[in-house]
């Protein structure tokens, strides 16, 4: 069963580029990883320094297989805690199975 997994981003005000680099950079690690089918990164329309991030997995095992590698890589965990201390207050992070899809 497909798993969307997601986090809600808040920059401080004016990092929004500096934030979306950031994201950028994680999101190329995310898409190597095996299990992905999707990944976006959306930019609110009326605040620029928030941002959604959405994954797309196979199965909640590929998802829980890459976020064990990526926690382990030294550069993307460094790279996790640079897009941690640009953020206005906490992160909301989410991890939804997908039970229908409809057109």
């Amino acid at each position: 069963m497909q798993v969307i997994t997601f986090g809600k981003l808040e920059a401080q005000e004016g990092q929004g580029n500096k934030l979306m680099e950031v994201i950028q950079e994680h999101m190329k690690a995310l898409m190597n990883q095996p299990g992905l089918i999707h990944g976006y990164i959306a930019k609110s329309k009326g605040n620029e320094d928030k941002f959604v991030v959405i994954s797309i997995w196979e199965n909640e095992e590929a998802q829980q297989t890459a976020m064990t590698k990526l926690t382990s890589d030294p550069s993307a965990a460094a790279g996790f805690l640079q897009l941690m201390q640009m953020l206005n207050g906490q992160p909301e992070f989410g991890n939804y199975t997908v039970e229908s899809i409809t057109k």
